[in-house]
């Protein structure tokens, strides 16, 4: 699965790469737009919000391309590499199938 990470802290993103390897996922990361920010977002399975660490304009283009085109995408305020990779389990397990689920809707917030 390819996951695009929007937000987090410079710093940290070679935890959140080996934290979501671990599970089997192929993740870029972006702390700030750039000229391979909307072909990366297109060519994802999920996009994944760090709502504390982005800016609302990268926040926004990015949700734009997933409405567009019917990417899910999940919004948290959780910054851990460890949290992230927990987010993301659930959405591997999820089957599309359950009358309550959010992840194929707009958005799913996770606290």
């Amino acid at each position: 699965m390819k996951v695009c990470i929007i937000g987090g802290l410079q710093r940290r993103e070679n935890e959140y790469l080996s934290a979501l390897k671990q599970i089997g996922c192929k993740a870029k990361v972006f702390n700030e737009l750039n000229n391979s920010f909307e072909t990366s977002v297109k060519c994802t399975n999920c996009v994944v919000f760090l709502t504390k660490l982005a800016s609302h304009n990268m926040i926004n283009k990015a949700k734009n391309i997933c409405r567009k085109h019917n990417i899910p995408f999940v919004c948290t305020d959780k910054t851990s590499p460890d949290s992230v990779s927990c987010i993301l389990k659930e959405v591997l397990d999820c089957k599309g199938d359950c009358g309550g689920c959010l992840f194929h809707a707009d958005a799913k917030k996770v606290n």
